[in-house]
């Protein structure tokens, strides 16, 4: 892309068809005004990730104080019980699904929301809010924030097995029925609900998975319309 502004509609026009013959995208910023903030383009950092990364951090902020309350502090306080050991695995591994969740709802809604003021102005000509530009034009980020937490969660998931803490509950289980001479049998029905939890997951994540690369430039451009919508609507 290459950004074109100026109060001349004729030699912008034609500094527009330049750029198109040389195979490159124009964008109109507007008026001689946005010259200086087009000339500061190559000195900012990541612009397009500050929204992101910011919400990720005050949602991951609020979420780990909230788990540690309830499930580290609360126990500690009213039941005497150490579980600090929580704050490596098990408060993270909850957090993750969570914001993975509540980010890829942020990336598709402000598409429902521009709909929504469309359908009211009754033009789809007319420029969106501020806010909402820059919401919509930061999706792409929200979208890979999100499927980085939901990669963690699968990491945090593969490694419950090995826990100290999961083996000693699970050691202490065979002992307790071992000492009263009792094995409970299988409940099919748990086992149904647990694998199909599981098989849900990993069909969710491989859905983001497919979503994240289908995002990409350079997997977006080699597929047409119809294609790219049956993935995002998937």
């Amino acid at each position: 892309q290459v950004f074109v502004c100026g109060d001349d509609m004729e030699a912008k026009q034609m500094v527009m068809d330049i750029v198109r013959a040389l195979g490159l995208t124009p964008v109109d910023q507007g008026s001689l005004l946005a010259a200086q903030e087009i000339e500061n383009y190559p000195l900012q950092l990541f612009p397009m990730w500050k929204f992101p990364i910011l919400l990720s951090l005050g949602l991951t902020a609020f979420f780990f104080f909230y788990c540690l309350a309830r499930d580290v502090i609360y126990p500690y306080v009213y039941e005497n019980k150490d579980f600090s050991f929580f704050i490596a695995i098990s408060i993270p591994n909850r957090i993750c699904p969570i914001l993975a969740l509540i980010l890829l709802a942020l990336v598709y809604l402000p598409g429902v929301l521009a709909a929504i003021i469309q359908l009211y102005r009754g033009t789809k000509y007319r420029r969106f809010p501020d806010w909402l530009d820059k919401w919509m034009l930061c999706r792409k980020q929200l979208g890979l924030v999100a499927l980085a937490f939901a990669s963690l969660h699968v990491l945090y998931t593969l490694v419950i097995p090995i826990r100290f803490f999961v083996r000693w509950r699970i050691s202490s289980r065979i002992i307790s029925q071992a000492l009263n001479n009792k094995t409970e049998p299988l409940n099919t029905t748990n086992a149904w609900l647990s694998d199909s939890y599981l098989a849900l997951g990993i069909l969710g994540f491989f859905l983001f998975v497919l979503l994240g690369i289908t995002s990409l430039p350079s997997v977006s451009n080699n597929v047409n319309w119809r294609e790219f919508r049956f993935v995002q609507v998937r």
